[in-house]
């Protein structure tokens, strides 16, 4: 074989091995490359629940407080209409003192006071126990009290003594003192605690009242 033309073969395998190493080389180098792109799109996947997160936030705030419970105030415009339905029926006077007395439990503040009054003029003696609970009712309204007492102190002696018995033995009630000034008036002395003294009277008293003594 001629001497020049194998070492021309031999150049030629050289050159060929070269190749294949520099492209096996370039194929290696361009998947590192191509492998770099998939890390950071990865990352950007691990990120994304972030901002799903917040948007789910607004769930977790408490909801909105729901209004206290309690008794509505009643103006007095709203009282006013209550009462001129009760006065413009066509019920009976003792019907609509009635429903008057029921219209004084729902109302509050000045409504309830200015259906105290109409209740009171509407109230006979006969009716009386209609304003007689409420006289003596420790939760009623102090103002509602002295519309009712300020009409007690025009009623018959058999209505007034017991009530002002009972009121005196309650130190906390409104007329608690007003009370007791009338009756010793009308007794011509104090009794003070003695409250048996003060029933002892107050029955005598009623008598004289019944026998129209």
């Amino acid at each position: 074989m001629n001497p020049t033309s194998s070492r021309n073969r031999l150049l030629l395998i050289a050159g060929s091995v070269l190749i294949i190493v520099a492209l096996f080389f370039g194929w290696q180098w361009a998947g590192q490359d191509s492998a770099k792109p998939a890390q950071k799109k990865s990352t950007s996947t691990v990120t994304k629940p972030e901002p799903i997160k917040s948007a789910d936030a607004p769930s977790q705030s408490p909801a909105p407080a729901m209004s206290a419970g309690g008794d509505k105030l009643t103006t007095v415009e709203e009282g006013d209409l209550k009462i001129d339905e009760i006065l413009r029926s066509n019920k009976e006077i003792p019907a609509m003192a009635k429903d008057l007395h029921d219209l004084v439990k729902k109302l509050n503040s000045e409504a309830q006071v200015n259906a105290s009054r109409h209740l009171v003029n509407l109230t006979s003696d006969d009716d009386y126990g209609l304003i007689a609970g409420y006289l003596v009712d420790a939760k009623m309204n102090p103002d509602v009290i002295e519309v009712l007492f300020s009409d007690l102190m025009n009623r018959k002696r058999e209505l007034q003594l017991p009530l002002f018995v009972n009121i005196l033995k309650n130190s906390q009630h409104p007329q608690n003192e007003q009370v007791r000034n009338v009756m010793t008036i009308l007794a011509g002395q104090d009794f003070g605690q003695d409250f048996g003294a003060w029933d002892k009277w107050s029955n005598e008293e009623i008598k004289k009242a019944q026998t129209g003594e």
